[in-house]
């Protein structure tokens, strides 16, 4: 049986938003197109491994059939021959990317999709923000760099830290951008530690279609 709390390395009383954080960094650090050529059939393994676990505990129903799994109190099939928890509670990695691959543009039919992988909707800059494709061959997934998505990618991501009164409260916070821009950001009561806002049409041009990208801001605070 894969243990999915040692794969993201958390423990059981783990919080979603700690969940959800620790996935997020081994994401980044074990995504193909940021590794060495030599390791990248070790990081393309190990990022499949990391999203099925995060698959499992960053949605609560499945974690309470996981945890209920662990303690042999359910009847998902066991033994070699079952396959792992995830792949029976109907974790895809190829559909999970295509679901990346054809966010914007769903059809109805890809829509019935969104629900089995709604705890990734706010990570789509770890799949489709490094402007990468993904194929499978094999027992391995390929990453190829896709030029141009890459030119494409007009959007610009910033992370920012507030005090949790802010967050709770609601006000405006001055957030100096990556390209050196200062703006003033309006925070509603409330405000999720780890929710992304949009601003529509401030992210960079693009050089094809004259269209302004969004800037998307992931708020934090401790």
């Amino acid at each position: 049986m894969k243990d999915y709390y040692a794969i993201i390395g958390v423990p059981e009383t783990s919080s979603p938003q700690e969940i959800k954080s620790a996935y997020r960094k081994l994401a980044l650090k074990y995504h193909p197109d940021t590794c060495p050529e030599n390791k990248k059939k070790e990081s393309e393994e190990k990022f499949k491994d990391i999203s099925a676990a995060y698959y499992v505990l960053g949605d609560e129903k499945r974690k309470k059939e996981y945890d209920a799994y662990r303690k042999g109190q359910n009847t998902f099939k066991r033994g070699p021959e079952a396959g792992d928890f995830a792949s029976q509670s109907g974790f895809d990695f190829e559909e999970l990317l295509r679901h990346f691959n054809n966010s914007g543009t769903r059809s109805s039919r890809q829509k019935k999709t969104e629900n089995r992988y709604f705890s990734f909707d706010d990570l789509s800059d770890i799949f489709s923000g490094m402007g990468a494709e993904q194929t499978y061959s094999g027992n391995a997934y390929q990453f190829k760099a896709n030029p141009m998505k890459q030119k494409q990618d007009t959007d610009i991501y910033a992370e920012i830290n507030i005090p949790e009164k802010v967050a709770k409260l609601g006000g405006e916070v001055k957030v100096k951008l990556p390209d050196a821009r200062t703006i003033n950001l309006k925070i509603a009561a409330n405000t999720k530690n780890g929710q992304k806002l949009r601003l529509k049409g401030m992210g960079k041009m693009c050089d094809t279609c004259d269209h302004k990208g969004d800037l998307i801001v992931s708020v934090r605070y401790s």
